[in-house]
């Protein structure tokens, strides 16, 4: 059974905020004292990608765990905050705080004007249409709108318009630092919105719309609210994905990144904060590390009918989200509450 959001709240670790403190400083001090596996700059690139991947998903928590509306389009608001910012700076030459902001504020008007035409409908429904506008999105950036997203290629980052702190191999601290404030960023702002009345309105809209048209208010604004807020959010990992990757590419845009958005909350569960970016974190990670795996010679030696599939990083991801589902429904954070529920009645006894 999953847990409630209220039994959270009583399984609750008293120094969890403490413990969340201790660990965001222990990640921002390991690329200064040069110990442990952040010391160098290829795990420190590979987490920078990680921190971004996890507060997307946390973004995208917002929309599917906390208000329960399903999208299948949250692609196109996080590759906007790519093509944007790096439209705004190859081509406009401005900074690349502007450019951010601007891809930022862009991306709240398509997400405007997406949210009132999709959240007309309700369930799966909602769900094809939001699938809709994010291939419309794919489909523009995909054939070179206005000359201007440089069709398949994707579009490279023009190096002298980015601060030079963020340029090189030896800066790449520089990059982790940035993606782990956006993570904080995004984090606390995720965090702040659920604890207020609107928050508090999201979680009803999930748990039962009519109570909440019962009360008077009206379903449709908290939605659309939720839904603008997420992309917004969205939209500052595109940007900051664009330095860490280098490049605004397509493949920003595909429905595959929103699939694999719903897979990273499902794996680290939904509504607990913390359990989506776990699981975008483990998700991403687990993609790099599993690609350089499958190329090792001792899965080439195994015969052809198990190699093919574990070559594969993404069967591997598969076979791991089907026992995620089957032995830790509600995720992974879903499982360490479980864990101290037991632990707390035994020692009750």
């Amino acid at each position: 059974r999953f847990i409630r959001q209220g039994e959270r709240l009583m399984l609750r670790w008293k120094y969890s905020r403490h413990f969340l403190a201790l660990l965001v400083l222990l990640l921002a001090l390991s690329p200064i004292v040069n110990f442990g596996p952040l010391k160098g700059a290829g795990m420190q690139q590979t987490f920078a990608v990680a921190f971004i991947w996890g507060a997307l998903a946390l973004s995208y928590d917002l929309l599917f765990g906390f208000t329960g509306l399903l999208s299948f389009g949250h692609a196109l608001f996080f590759a906007s905050g790519a093509y944007i910012t790096t439209i705004l700076i190859n081509h406009n030459h401005f900074s690349l705080y502007i450019s951010a902001v601007l891809a930022v504020i862009a991306t709240i008007l398509i997400a405007l004007l997406v949210g009132f035409a999709s959240l007309r409908t309700v369930g799966i429904t909602f769900a094809m249409v939001t699938l809709a506008f994010g291939e419309l999105g794919h489909v523009v950036i995909a054939r070179n709108f206005g000359n201007l997203t440089n069709g398949e290629n994707g579009i490279a980052l023009d190096a002298n318009g980015v601060p030079q702190f963020f340029i090189g191999v030896v800066n790449t601290r520089n990059l982790y630092w940035m993606s782990l404030g956006v993570l904080i960023l995004v984090y606390a702002s995720v965090w702040w919105l659920t604890e207020t009345s609107a928050g508090r309105v999201f979680a009803a809209l999930r748990d039962n719309e009519t109570r909440v048209a019962v009360l008077g208010l009206k379903p449709s604004k908290f939605k659309l609210l939720s839904f603008v807020i997420s992309a917004a959010l969205a939209s500052i990992c595109g940007a900051a994905m664009v330095l860490v990757a280098g490049t605004a590419a397509p493949r920003f845009a595909t429905a595959d990144v929103t699939i694999a958005l719903l897979l990273m909350v499902i794996l680290g569960g939904a509504t607990t904060r913390w359990g989506a970016v776990l699981g975008g974190m483990v998700y991403s990670i687990a993609s790099t590390r599993l690609q350089d795996l499958t190329q090792k010679e001792a899965i080439t030696k195994i015969p052809k009918i198990i190699s093919g599939p574990l070559s594969e990083p993404t069967f591997i991801l598969g076979l791991l989200f089907i026992f995620i589902v089957m032995f830790a429904p509600g995720g992974l954070s879903g499982a360490y509450y479980r864990a101290r529920f037991k632990y707390l009645n035994r020692k009750a006894k």
